[in-house]
C-alpha cells in the first residue's frame, strides 16, 4: 500500500507571518480535502500517522514518493 509519514510540525516552520501561516494551512486544507475525495485516508502506524492509498498509481499522480 502506497504510504507516505504526514508530520505537520513542519508545516509552517518557514513562516514569518501569521498570514503567511493561515494562507499555508488553507493550501494544505484544500489539498486534504482533495485527497480525501479521491480515497486517500489516515492510518496510524508505529506511532505516526500515514497517509495512504490502496492504488499506486492515484498516489503516484498526485506526485507523492512511495515511502518503503
Amino acid at each position: 500500500m502506497a504510504s507516505f509519514t504526514w508530520n505537520e510540525s513542519t508545516l509552517s516552520a518557514d513562516c514569518g507571518t501569521l498570514e503567511d501561516m493561515a494562507e499555508r494551512f488553507e493550501d494544505t486544507a484544500a489539498l486534504m480535502r482533495r485527497l480525501a475525495q479521491t480515497g486517500f485516508a489516515v492510518k496510524q502506524q508505529e506511532g505516526a500517522r500515514k497517509i495512504i492509498h490502496t492504488n499506486d498509481e492515484v498516489f503516484e499522480s498526485f506526485g507523492f514518493v512511495i515511502e518503503e
